[in-house]
């Protein structure tokens, strides 16, 4: 395969890709920090989100209700926030998914423990996609878990 010169495209593409993810986090925590504002967490977002490589955030109640899902959510899955909310993350679950994987992400909720899992999930058009999940239980001031914060890539299956 013959490649023309390098353009000032290619040594730019990596620069503004990152520049682009870096804008639309700052984005995400300014929202998310109303939540924490309002909800008095005893969270790091920031940290949190910078320190980790995600497309989709998904935020529940401690009764795992869907309360906010970021745009990177319906990219991946093809569902909108007005769709999932006050849903149970459960409706992306279906014939493929763990058992296993579901039992040891209850088994550390119930602990009030940070997890982390992969599990076949399915879009909204039906197709399947192997989801990388990481929980975290987000405390209130009074050390009880208020919410849990779900970080999601989706792993390629290349």
């Amino acid at each position: 395969m013959k490649r023309g010169p390098l353009l000032s495209w290619d040594i730019y593409s990596v620069y503004i890709y990152n520049f682009l993810k870096s804008l639309r986090k700052k984005q995400e925590f300014k929202f998310l920090d109303k939540f924490h504002s309002k909800y008095n967490w005893d969270f790091q977002i920031e940290e949190t989100l910078f320190k980790n490589e995600y497309k989709a955030l998904v935020i529940t109640d401690k009764n795992q209700k869907i309360i906010w899902v970021n745009e990177g959510f319906k990219d991946m899955t093809g569902y909108s926030l007005n769709f999932v909310k006050n849903k149970s993350p459960k409706f992306l679950q279906g014939e493929k998914t763990s058992q296993k994987a579901l039992q040891n992400i209850r088994e550390h909720l119930s602990k009030n423990a940070y997890c982390e899992e992969s599990m076949v999930n399915y879009r909204k058009d039906g197709r399947e996609y192997i989801c990388e999940i990481k929980i975290f239980p987000i405390l209130n001031a009074n050390q009880k878990v208020e919410h849990y914060l779900a970080l999601e890539n989706e792993i390629s299956l290349n």
